[in-house]
Protein backbone atom coordinates (compact mmCIF):
# COMPACT_ATOMS: atom_id res chain seq x y z
CA UNK A 1 0.00 0.00 0.00
CA UNK A 2 0.97 3.58 -0.95
CA UNK A 3 1.04 6.21 1.21
CA UNK A 4 0.26 10.04 0.86
CA UNK A 5 3.43 12.43 1.16
CA UNK A 6 4.83 12.99 4.24
CA UNK A 7 3.97 8.82 5.39
CA UNK A 8 0.68 9.84 5.72
CA UNK A 9 -2.34 7.20 4.52
CA UNK A 10 -5.23 8.65 2.56
CA UNK A 11 -8.31 9.65 3.95
CA UNK A 12 -10.02 6.53 1.89
CA UNK A 13 -7.14 3.73 3.53
CA UNK A 14 -7.20 5.03 6.96
CA UNK A 15 -10.97 5.01 7.19
CA UNK A 16 -11.15 1.30 6.36
CA UNK A 17 -8.65 0.84 8.68
CA UNK A 18 -10.24 2.94 11.20
CA UNK A 19 -13.02 0.84 10.85
CA UNK A 20 -11.69 -2.45 11.19
CA UNK A 21 -9.57 -1.14 14.46
CA UNK A 22 -12.88 0.32 16.14
CA UNK A 23 -14.53 -3.06 15.19
CA UNK A 24 -12.38 -5.34 16.37
CA UNK A 25 -11.83 -2.83 19.51
CA UNK A 26 -15.63 -3.15 20.35
CA UNK A 27 -15.89 -6.88 20.14
CA UNK A 28 -12.95 -7.15 22.58
CA UNK A 29 -13.79 -4.48 24.98
CA UNK A 30 -17.48 -5.81 25.41
CA UNK A 31 -16.46 -8.94 25.66
CA UNK A 32 -13.85 -8.20 28.21
CA UNK A 33 -16.57 -5.74 30.05
CA UNK A 34 -19.32 -8.30 30.20
CA UNK A 35 -16.68 -10.89 31.60
CA UNK A 36 -15.72 -8.44 33.89
CA UNK A 37 -19.07 -7.60 35.18
CA UNK A 38 -19.53 -10.86 36.76
CA UNK A 39 -16.25 -10.34 39.16
CA UNK A 40 -16.72 -7.21 40.18
CA UNK A 41 -18.25 -3.40 40.17
CA UNK A 42 -19.83 -2.34 37.06
CA UNK A 43 -17.94 0.79 36.87
CA UNK A 44 -14.83 -0.68 37.70
CA UNK A 45 -15.39 -3.48 34.97
CA UNK A 46 -16.16 -0.68 32.62
CA UNK A 47 -13.32 1.36 33.62
CA UNK A 48 -10.78 -1.15 33.05
CA UNK A 49 -12.12 -2.36 29.27
CA UNK A 50 -12.31 1.50 28.56
CA UNK A 51 -8.90 1.69 29.71
CA UNK A 52 -7.59 -1.25 27.75
CA UNK A 53 -9.65 -0.24 24.71
CA UNK A 54 -7.97 3.12 24.64
CA UNK A 55 -4.22 1.77 24.49
CA UNK A 56 -5.30 -0.57 21.89
CA UNK A 57 -6.85 1.86 19.67
CA UNK A 58 -4.12 4.60 20.83
CA UNK A 59 -1.31 2.31 19.50
CA UNK A 60 -3.38 0.68 16.30
CA UNK A 61 -4.22 4.48 15.67
CA UNK A 62 -0.99 5.62 15.52
CA UNK A 63 1.01 2.80 13.79
CA UNK A 64 -1.75 1.07 11.70
CA UNK A 65 -4.85 3.68 10.70
CA UNK A 66 -2.88 6.81 10.02
CA UNK A 67 0.71 6.51 9.83
CA UNK A 68 3.43 3.82 9.64
CA UNK A 69 4.70 5.93 12.94
CA UNK A 70 3.25 7.27 15.99
CA UNK A 71 5.08 9.63 18.23
CA UNK A 72 4.69 9.48 22.26
CA UNK A 73 3.37 12.84 21.99
CA UNK A 74 1.00 12.38 19.19
CA UNK A 75 0.08 9.16 21.24
CA UNK A 76 -1.18 10.86 24.83
CA UNK A 77 -2.65 13.85 22.66
CA UNK A 78 -4.63 11.01 20.63
CA UNK A 79 -5.93 9.61 24.18
CA UNK A 80 -6.54 12.96 25.70
CA UNK A 81 -8.96 13.28 22.75
CA UNK A 82 -10.67 9.87 23.39
CA UNK A 83 -10.92 11.51 27.12
CA UNK A 84 -13.06 14.44 25.54
CA UNK A 85 -15.00 12.05 23.20
CA UNK A 86 -16.18 9.62 25.84
CA UNK A 87 -17.40 12.74 27.78
CA UNK A 88 -19.21 13.80 24.73
CA UNK A 89 -21.16 10.25 24.47
CA UNK A 90 -21.88 10.45 27.84
CA UNK A 91 -23.79 13.62 27.41
CA UNK A 92 -25.47 12.07 24.47
CA UNK A 93 -26.51 9.68 26.47
CA UNK A 94 -27.53 11.68 28.56
CA UNK A 95 -29.88 13.52 26.40
CA UNK A 96 -31.30 10.26 25.24
CA UNK A 97 -32.18 9.46 28.66
CA UNK A 98 -33.91 12.77 29.12
CA UNK A 99 -35.60 12.21 26.60
CA UNK A 100 -36.81 9.39 27.77
CA UNK A 101 -35.98 7.12 24.50
CA UNK A 102 -35.57 2.95 25.08
CA UNK A 103 -31.96 2.15 26.22
CA UNK A 104 -31.14 0.71 23.09
CA UNK A 105 -30.98 4.27 21.44
CA UNK A 106 -28.08 4.68 23.76
CA UNK A 107 -26.10 2.97 20.23
CA UNK A 108 -26.51 6.41 18.67
CA UNK A 109 -23.99 7.61 20.73
CA UNK A 110 -21.49 5.81 18.64
CA UNK A 111 -22.88 7.70 15.23
CA UNK A 112 -21.73 10.94 17.41
CA UNK A 113 -18.24 9.33 19.13
CA UNK A 114 -16.99 7.42 15.87
CA UNK A 115 -16.23 10.15 13.26
CA UNK A 116 -15.03 12.65 15.86
CA UNK A 117 -12.64 10.12 16.71
CA UNK A 118 -11.49 9.79 13.10
CA UNK A 119 -10.97 13.41 13.08
CA UNK A 120 -9.31 13.10 16.25
CA UNK A 121 -6.49 10.99 14.81
CA UNK A 122 -6.22 12.74 11.25
CA UNK A 123 -5.52 15.90 12.99
CA UNK A 124 -3.26 13.94 15.83
CA UNK A 125 -1.55 12.15 13.60
CA UNK A 126 -0.54 14.24 10.79
CA UNK A 127 3.15 14.55 10.39
CA UNK A 128 4.83 17.73 12.07
CA UNK A 129 6.52 19.85 8.94
CA UNK A 130 10.09 20.54 10.38
CA UNK A 131 11.47 24.07 10.19
CA UNK A 132 14.61 25.30 9.26
CA UNK A 133 15.73 26.00 12.36
CA UNK A 134 15.34 21.58 13.20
Amino acid sequence: MTLAPGGRRTTGQAAWRFLLVGATNTLVTTALLVGLSYLMPGWLAYTISFALGLAYSTVFAARWVFTNDGSARAAISYALCYLVIFLIGLVVIAGIHALNWPAYANALSVVVTAPLGFVAGRIVFTPRKESPDE
